[in-house]
């Protein structure tokens, strides 16, 4: 005869679950818009019956279960959908940052599309200046339209210039803050991963911590390619890299380093100078090209604690060394140039110096070695560092820098080649001179004139251009102090007429057309990795996410479950009263 008392306990462990899957519906419906909270669900079992140990089973024995029993708190969550929703938010998070900068960079150059703005503007107000000059190259009103149209100009390619150098340093400064946001996220999971296996050595499961640690997943995976596993170590822990480097490996997580050699100038044109001052040294016979090769290798050493250069001897004195970056000169011969002069014109050797170098755990995070693969990260860096000649995908902010470099190159050394053979004007004492720069040339590091050396930054009128009108060449020969010969207008016929084959329109609308492309793909593709990740998300959603509707019918089961439970208490209740009442005391 099974127990009355057994009954009660079955009915009482009804009533346990009951109320446990109630207060869980509860926690579900309270979090319904709680961000990363995974709905939750009771695993129950029923237990089995007493079982006697003998070696014949008695007739009596009680074949009914014991009622049900609590196993586990189980999240519903899909493994493979998390797995494909972070790989995808890598992709998207890369092409949303991508698609931003180049958006950004496209609204620089709108005013290209306006008629009479712009550097397009400015070319055909430079040119209409020209052409009148060439009707009269005595006129002042002519001479000073042809000055300020070329001030205009030149103001108008710094402006563009001085954009796209922000847009550039906006990119890398959120190279460091993406991985500011990486470390406080490794240091969170690490956190987490201690806390939830404390909590599991119970035997329960820390489902709202793993709920907080999972976000974090959801946000990192923002941030760039990352993997994760279960820990070798606890099975409540997971460990985290970065292109196969650690990041977070139980309760401890590497910091990403941030180093950038523009923070060292200091010490690097120090050096430079050293090296320099020991060529001289070597030049004037004080010490032998071979004693100043071992001290130029120790600075040298001392120098590749900042940046990697490369050691040549110089060409035209064998027993001088020289010192270049990125292809750029920092020492030749016995002269020596402060890095942030020489790096300036080298768009290339420019960002390298000046960008924010990523180091992770002793290894390197960056494009070149493939660690960094996507994410928002890999978005900064490649518009940091890409120039465009195949070493990452696309074009980067490097790149249209170069280009527009490019064509303030082609307008100086055009406009100057034909000026330069043209004599000036003669005015106040002044004689009709020939070889006047119309724009201005830097000078490279031993003092000669570079044309290299221009940038859209540093483009601008030649200081006697600047200073007088009448410098401003238009006769192919000498005018005469008197007058007597006024010269004619052949040089101002050139100048105008350099502008008739449309190169520089050419070379300027190829860069516009160059971004627009590189607009246009970028916006499909983030798009097209948008919906997908939307659409994930949406699968995602509808098993993780709380239904208010699904939770409130369990409200009602999981009610009428603890009702009957309580009917079943009431039954026995009753039952038992009949018998300790009224057993024994019928008849009397």
């Amino acid at each position: 005869m099974a127990s009355t008392f057994g009954s009660l306990e079955i009915a009482k462990s009804g009533l346990s679950v009951a109320m446990a899957n109630l207060k869980l519906t509860g926690h579900n419906i309270a979090n319904a818009n709680t961000v990363g909270y995974t709905r939750q669900r009771l695993i129950t079992s029923a237990i089995e019956p007493t079982e006697g140990r003998y070696l014949l089973s008695q007739v009596t024995a009680d074949k009914t279960g014991r009622g049900v029993a609590i196993i586990d708190t189980q999240q519903i969550r899909n493994l493979y959908l998390d797995n494909q929703y972070r790989d995808l938010n890598m992709d998207y998070n890369y092409s949303e940052y991508r698609t931003n900068a180049l958006t950004y960079l496209e609204g620089l150059f709108n005013s290209e599309l306006k008629e009479g703005q712009g550097i397009t503007g400015s070319l055909e107000s430079f040119y209409q200046s020209l052409k009148d000059f060439a009707n009269n190259t005595t006129s002042e009103e002519y001479r000073t339209s042809v000055q300020q149209a070329a001030v205009s100009l030149t103001e108008n390619f710094k402006v563009l210039y001085d954009e796209m150098i922000d847009l550039w340093d906006d990119q890398n400064y959120s190279i460091k803050t993406n991985a500011d946001l990486i470390n406080s996220t490794a240091e969170q999971i690490a956190r987490l991963n201690g806390a939830i296996a404390e909590y599991e050595r119970s035997g329960y499961t820390a489902n709202d911590l793993r709920d907080q640690r999972n976000l974090l997943l959801d946000k990192l995976s923002g941030y760039v390619n990352m993997t994760y596993e279960i820990s070798d170590v606890n099975k409540s822990m997971i460990d985290v890299k970065i292109g196969g480097v650690d990041l977070v490996v139980g309760t401890s997580f590497n910091k990403i380093e941030v180093t950038s050699p523009s923070s060292h100038k200091t010490e690097i044109d120090a050096i430079t100078k050293q090296i320099a001052d020991i060529n001289a040294e070597i030049l004037a016979g004080n010490i032998t090209s071979l004693e100043g090769k071992d001290q130029i290798d120790a600075l040298i050493a001392d120098l590749s604690n900042y940046i990697d250069v490369e050691l040549t001897a110089n060409p035209e004195n064998g027993d001088l060394y020289d010192v270049t970056f990125n292809g750029v000169a920092l020492v030749y011969g016995s002269s020596s140039m402060e890095i942030e002069d020489a790096v300036e014109p080298n768009v290339i050797a420019r960002s390298m110096y000046y960008r924010n170098y990523l180091t992770l755990d002793g290894v390197d995070l960056c494009i070149e070695n493939g660690t960094v693969k996507s994410g928002e990260l890999y978005s900064h860096m490649e518009m940091v560092i890409s120039d465009g000649s195949g070493k990452t995908s696309g074009e980067g902010i490097p790149y249209y820098i170069d280009r527009l470099n490019e064509l303030a190159r082609l307008i100086a050394q055009t406009i100057n080649d034909i000026h330069a053979t043209g004599y000036t004007y003669p005015t106040d004492g002044q004689s009709s001179v020939t070889g006047v720069d119309f724009f201005n040339v830097p000078l490279d590091i031993n003092g000669n004139r570079d044309y290299s050396r221009i940038t859209a930054g540093n483009f601008r009128l030649s200081d006697s251009i600047f200073e007088s009108v009448w410098n401003i060449a238009g006769s192919s020969d000498e005018i005469s102090e008197d007058n007597t010969f006024s010269g004619n207008s052949r040089i101002a016929e050139r100048l105008r007429d350099s502008f008739s084959d449309g190169k520089y329109y050419g070379s300027l609308n190829s860069l516009v057309s160059t971004l627009a492309i590189s607009l246009k793909t970028s916006k499909s593709i983030c798009e097209t990795k948008h919906s997908l990740l939307d659409s994930i998300d949406t699968q995602r959603m509808s098993i993780s996410g709380v239904s208010i509707d699904e939770e409130a019918t369990n409200l009602i089961v999981y009610q009428q479950s603890y009702n009957a439970c309580s009917r079943v208490i009431n039954a026995l209740d009753e039952m038992l009263d009949i018998l300790i009442r009224n057993t024994g005391i019928v008849g009397r």
